[in-house]
């Protein structure tokens, strides 16, 4: 497994462990070759830093600013400590607002 794929399933899982996240607008999957992908999420890496563009839905009703600013630091702190990589930036796009549960 490559670390793309390691990073793109292990962001994934971190992001989505946010209260507030809603889904990402597009969903990850397998290719016949066995790679993961998520067009929700891109990582670029330049001279051993990262920068993560993420494209989610939130819930209806949640503090996009506060929720922003909680996945942007518990992903450059989990992504260190889990992968052992520099993230540089992470930033978000809000795509949309889902009903809450």
């Amino acid at each position: 497994m490559s670390q793309d794929k390691n990073l793109t399933r292990l962001t994934e899982d971190i992001v989505l462990g946010f209260e507030g996240v809603s889904r990402f607008s597009k969903h990850g999957k397998t290719t016949r070759s066995g790679e993961y992908t998520n067009s929700s999420i891109k990582i670029d890496e330049e001279d051993g830093e990262y920068t993560i563009n993420i494209d989610i839905l939130v819930y209806y009703g949640v503090n996009i600013p506060q929720l922003s600013y909680d996945i942007q630091t518990g992903l450059i702190h989990s992504l260190m400590e889990h992968a052992g990589i520099i993230v540089k930036t992470v930033n978000i796009r809000i795509e949309g607002i889902d009903k809450a549960d």
